[in-house]
C-alpha cells in the first residue's frame, strides 16, 4: 500500500469541509411570514349634498320712476318678460299703453316713451311724442306715489304695421325729465322693460 495515494484525496477533502463555502449551515434566523397590514375597506367618507344657499327672490325695489301700462287702471311690468297689448284706435292707428309711477319726484314732469327693437334700430313709435305731465293733469296721488291718471297712447309710427311688431320682443322705455327755468327741461329719470308685442287679433 502506498500512502501517499490516499493522503492527497484526505486533504482535498479535510480543505473541501473547511471552506466557508461548504461550510454547514447553521439554522437560518427564524423567518415569519407575518400576514399583512391589516387592510380595512373604510366606508368612503360621507358627502353630503348639502342644499344650495337659499336664494331669496327679493322684490325689485323701485326707482323714482317706474315704468307699467293699462288701459284702464296701472299694470306694473316685469323687468324682463312682460307683455303689451297693441290695439286699433278709433282713427285708424294702431298704439300700446303706457303708465309711470313717480317715487320722490315732483308732479310736474315731461314724458317720452319709446318702443324699440330688441335686436337695436330706431323706436317703432312716434319720435319725439312728449307730453306734459302735472298732478291733477295727468298725475294723481295714490299712497306716496304720484302715477299716471290715465294711459298715454304709444302710437306706432306712419307705415308700421301690427304685422312688424306683433310676436316681437322690443325695449319699452321712458324718459322723464322735470322743467328747467334755464335749460327748459332736465333729466330726472328713465326706466326700461323688455316686453313682447301680442296683438289679440291674430
Amino acid at each position: 500500500m502506498r500512502p501517499a495515494r490516499y493522503i492527497v484525496p484526505m486533504l482535498v477533502l479535510l480543505w473541501g469541509c473547511a471552506s466557508p463555502d461548504h461550510a454547514p449551515a447553521g439554522h437560518d434566523a427564524a423567518v415569519v411570514d407575518a400576514p399583512d397590514a391589516a387592510v380595512v375597506d373604510l366606508p368612503d367618507a360621507a358627502v353630503v349634498d348639502a342644499p344650495d344657499a337659499a336664494v331669496a327672490d327679493l322684490p325689485e325695489v323701485p326707482g323714482p320712476v317706474e315704468l307699467g301700462t293699462g288701459a284702464e287702471r296701472w299694470e306694473p311690468l316685469p323687468r324682463d318678460g312682460g307683455q303689451l297689448t297693441l290695439v286699433h284706435g278709433p282713427q285708424g292707428g294702431w298704439h300700446v299703453f303706457g303708465r309711470v309711477r313717480l317715487r320722490g319726484v315732483a308732479p310736474d314732469v315731461y314724458l317720452t316713451f319709446t318702443l324699440t327693437p330688441a335686436g337695436g334700430g330706431a323706436p317703432v313709435n312716434l319720435a319725439n311724442e312728449t307730453v306734459r305731465r302735472q298732478e291733477r293733469r295727468g298725475l294723481t296721488l295714490v299712497g306716496e306715489v304720484y302715477e299716471s291718471a290715465w294711459s298715454e297712447l304709444v302710437i306706432l309710427a306712419d307705415g308700421v304695421r301690427p304685422a312688424d311688431v306683433a310676436g316681437r320682443r322690443f325695449r319699452f322705455g321712458v324718459r322723464v325729465e322735470r322743467p328747467d327755468p334755464e335749460r327748459m327741461r332736465v333729466l330726472v329719470a328713465t326706466d326700461e322693460r323688455g316686453v313682447t308685442v301680442v296683438d289679440p287679433g291674430r
